[in-house]
């Protein structure tokens, strides 16, 4: 059994879903929990990683700077008007 540990807030389901599967994809294992009812509704998210992978969910985490854009793009696969997902 492995225990969870908090590694960042977000302030919508869809970024933090959006951010979980990025550390997914570097093998991280994270669990997403928020008190929104409705998936698109604002409301605090937190993401949570398996406490043995702490340190690397922690050291992904600097590494990334996602504009609100790109966490749109990833959560939705929607480019902005401009077709660029890092503006």
């Amino acid at each position: 059994m492995s225990a969870w540990q908090l590694l960042i807030t977000l302030s919508d389901v869809p970024s933090a879903h959006a951010f979980a599967e990025v550390l997914a994809a570097e093998g991280i294992r994270a669990r997403v929990d928020s008190d929104a009812s409705v998936l698109g509704q604002a409301a605090p998210c937190r993401i949570y990683v398996d406490a043995a992978q702490m340190r690397r969910a922690r050291w992904a985490l600097s590494q990334r700077s996602f504009s609100d854009a790109e966490l749109t793009f990833l959560s939705t696969g929607e480019l902005p008007a401009d077709g660029d997902p890092q503006r």
